[in-house]
């Protein structure tokens, strides 16, 4: 029997090949002039290189293959269905610019190229006029990096695929692209473990677009003029850290939504000129810190039904309305271990030098919180009689419902990007204003029941 076994694995290595063959497509001395036949005659682990030029044809799979491009050939598929469909494991595709999928009229996910399996690496090409850019479905550990993908951007959202689509595709890798013009950009579904990272997003509908995608990471992105720069939903345990949000903007529109999420760090982000930066439904025991908010119309919408979060060490800089809050009191925290978050608008002082002013911080106006519950009283929100509403609330003492920051922070956490710069924090020039006061005044200013600082 050992014998035996000894033969069939001689003969199995026999019949395996050297090396890898290379087949070259287009050109001079080339071995195919269209790409379909050099995959027909290609053995599993050979590489498939094509020339520079247009080549007229849609493309299947089926064992493991690198097709590669020199000089970015175009690949124009027939506008029937997919333009590259990969079964087998293990295929490589690079330097290809792929053109005229289908348009969904089927009901099918027409697409550049479909993934029906696993340990692909889509890199380094560039889509346009496709109805989806890469579509990844039921395989483990695809990357797609360094591509550029565009869509039909002249059509309503709802007649546009997504950029890169993962459906129960797990541990994936989705870096360096820019996509543009799609509905979403983005869009994980049950692809748990996938990492998105440095990619530049905008003109769609959603830049970012996970459901039940669990462990989940977001690093490094900009999500830029979409109606929603991320929505995130029904998800555990994501990281979202060092992305940027920029003007997201439209009917219910937010930088990142937030719903049904529980157990996730959002840090070190910057959300700016957005609708509402930060949106907060349903979820629970959620940490945010270290983000910037900047010049946004509501930085935080949050609603009742958001639970036990924490909000620390973020910057909160010229937002029109720093928080609004929907539904009644949270239980959401707004400061952790002693350390609340720094508002532009706070007037306290640091007396005893610990970084954080002595005096709370409301983190809802009163009239943010009619907002909260009547969204049409935001066309008041300039108005005089809201002006006059919020200076006669900053006279009593906060209500004990949550929306105070106990520890407000008395300077910036991070001025690297402050946007529009002050020459000043507000509370700095009050200490220094009545440092001066009490200089000017003399010895009746400094006795022990004006001077004490407790």
């Amino acid at each position: 029997m050992k014998a035996a076994s000894l033969l069939a694995s001689a003969a199995i290595l026999a019949a395996a090949p050297l090396s890898a063959r290379t087949w070259r497509v287009g050109g001079p001395g080339a071995d195919f002039p269209l790409i379909a036949p050099a995959i027909a005659a290609a053995a599993p682990g050979d590489a498939v290189v094509v020339a520079a030029g247009v080549y007229r044809e849609d493309l299947a799979i089926d064992k493991p293959l690198a097709i590669r491009g020199e000089g970015m050939p175009v690949l124009m598929g027939t506008g029937q269905g997919t333009v590259i469909d990969v079964s087998a494991p293990g295929c490589e595709i690079r330097g290809l610019s792929i053109e005229e999928s289908g348009t969904g009229l089927s009901g099918r996910m027409d697409a550049g190229v479909h993934l029906a399996s696993g340990r692909n690496v889509v890199a380094g090409n560039r889509f346009r006029r496709v109805f989806y850019g890469v579509v990844s479905e039921a395989g483990a550990d695809n990357r797609v990096e360094g591509n550029v993908v565009e869509g039909f951007s002249g059509e309503p959202f709802g007649r546009r695929g997504d950029g890169v689509y993962f459906y129960r595709s797990p541990r994936g890798v989705i870096d360096g692209n820019t996509i543009r013009g799609m509905r979403d950009a983005i869009y994980l579904q049950y692809a748990p473990g996938t990492l998105v990272s440095r990619n530049a997003v905008s003109d769609s509908r959603y830049g970012l677009h996970d459901m039940f995608t669990d462990g989940a990471r977001f690093v490094g992105n900009v999500f830029r003029g979409c109606s929603v720069g991320a929505n995130i939903m029904n998800c555990r345990k994501v990281e979202i850290r060092g992305n940027r949000f920029v003007r997201n903007r439209g009917i219910a529109s937010a930088g990142l939504s937030f719903k049904e999420c529980d157990e996730s760090r959002v840090e070190d982000n910057e959300f700016s000129d957005d609708v509402r930066a930060v949106q907060i439904e349903g979820s629970s025991r959620n940490r945010f810190a270290g983000n910037r908010f900047l010049f946004n119309d509501t930085a935080v919408h949050l609603f009742a039904s958001a639970e036990e979060n924490v909000f620390t060490g973020n910057a909160f800089d010229g937002n029109l309305t720093p928080v609004v809050i929907s539904g009644g009191a949270s239980s959401t925290r707004w400061s952790e271990g002693g350390r609340g978050n720094w508002w532009s608008g706070y007037r306290g002082l640091d007396f005893d030098g610990r970084g954080t002013g002595r005096e709370p911080q409301p983190v809802a106006s009163a009239f943010s919180r009619i907002e909260g519950n009547n969204p049409a009283a935001r066309l008041f929100l300039a108005s005089p009689a809201a002006a006059a509403l919020d200076f006669a609330a900053s006279s009593v003492v906060p209500e004990e419902d949550g929306a105070v920051d106990r520890a407000p922070l008395a300077r910036r956490p991070d001025s690297r990007r402050a946007g529009r710069r002050r020459t000043a924090a507000p509370g700095l020039a009050a200490f220094v204003f009545a440092g001066a006061v009490i200089a000017w005044r003399g010895p009746r200013a400094r006795s022990p029941r004006r001077g004490s600082a407790r």
